[in-house]
């Protein structure tokens, strides 16, 4: 079988099969998020929250019986699996496993029948209409998806503190927080300490992990899709794992909830990306960075706006709320246009509500 030449993708030189990335021994990381209560370090910092980064192996060879060096051993709660419904996934829906590598925004296949001009193929896709609309397209919806999620922040922090939900918060008892709240509250810990901070625990108990397969010397050990240390990407990589989906914390039964939605695909926050957190502007901005001589040889460094919360007289609370909430179908803010056609209501290749309808909500960038 011939290798596909990704030299560099994955950070590490190393080159891909196809389809490598649904190996069981396929490397991926999440963000595992801790009420920082009892941590001397996070308290330091301080953060009410505590980062550990895990980077295993996508599956166990054999599935019944999960590798704790395996993401299934995680499992996921109702609530999570709920909401990846409509998301791609292979294997077991209730294994966090399953869903790896996460696939960013996600367009209805209604729409993508529309762009692909109703002969939409799961095999054979229409290259044309996907080259000249589907990129520019995904980028706006990243963009509105990112924006919401810092008003999503924006609102759950001041909802807290009208209740008991941020002293519980800041005191580690996360299981009388309602999972609205809570996402929300340690999503902003992310943002206001995103680029400042490296993970607490960032280091895999298998330190090779992070080693390229090259310099090992042995390529059965399985790829790696992953951000390395040694990436430019690494010093925002909490910020980066959240805008993947790949930040979860441990309920009080054992399941993994996920804090956010897939936003950027596994692929762009490994090769593609380098997050930061700007408390100073409104508006999202990237330029692009060398950062060898080898491929893939340039980034994207992208400045997420992350301002203070604006007063009540500024913007009112409620409205921040409908922006954070707001379907990207149907609803008072759609992102997608639709006209009846002969009878039946359609897809237009056209964006509505991209960015928020009120003021000192930042617009974000992907």
């Amino acid at each position: 079988m011939n290798q596909i030449n990704v030299s560099g993708v994955l950070g590490s030189g190393d080159a891909l099969y196809p389809g490598q990335w649904y190996e069981a021994n396929t490397y991926y990381q999440i963000l595992k998020v801790e009420p920082a209560k009892n941590d001397e370090l996070a308290r330091r910092k301080g953060q009410n929250i505590k980062t550990t980064i895990l980077a295993r192996k996508r599956n166990s060879i054999d599935t019944n019986q999960p590798e704790n060096d395996s993401f299934d051993s995680l499992e996921l709660d109702r609530e999570t699996i709920e909401k990846l419904r409509d998301y791609p996934k292979k294997g077991d829906e209730n294994k966090l496993s399953s869903y790896l590598p996460f696939p960013g925004a996600v367009f209805p296949t209604d729409f993508i029948k529309t762009l692909c001009n109703d002969s939409f193929d799961q095999t054979k896709l229409n290259q044309t209409e996907l080259g000249n609309f589907y990129p520019s397209m995904r980028v706006i919806l990243q963009g509105r998806k990112l924006s919401q999620l810092i008003a999503r922040t924006w609102w759950t922090y001041l909802e807290a503190k009208k209740t008991d939900d941020w002293n519980n918060f800041i005191n580690g008892e996360w299981d009388k927080i309602r999972s609205e709240i809570l996402d929300g509250l340690i999503a902003r810990e992310i943002f206001l300490f995103a680029g400042s901070s490296p993970p607490d625990n960032p280091n895999p108990d298998d330190k090779t992990i992070y080693e390229p397969l090259k310099a090992q010397d042995d390529t059965s050990k399985g790829a790696r899709f992953l951000i390395l240390p040694t990436s430019k990407a690494w010093q925002g990589i909490t910020l980066s794992l959240l805008s993947s989906g790949q930040a979860y914390y441990c309920n009080e039964k054992g399941k993994y909830h996920q804090v956010g939605e897939s936003i950027l695909s596994t692929g762009e926050i490994v090769f593609n990306y380098s997050l930061e957190v700007d408390w100073t502007i409104f508006q999202g901005q990237f330029k692009e960075l060398i950062t060898s001589q080898e491929s893939p040889w340039m980034l994207y460094q992208v400045a997420m706006p992350y301002p203070p919360i604006p007063s009540s007289e500024q913007l009112d609370p409620s409205d921040i709320k409908k922006w954070a909430d707001a379907p990207v179908i149907e609803g008072e803010f759609p992102f997608y246009k639709k006209k009846n056609r002969l009878g039946q209501e359609v897809y237009l290749i056209d964006v509505d509500y991209f960015k928020p309808p009120y003021p000192y909500i930042p617009v974000s960038s992907s």
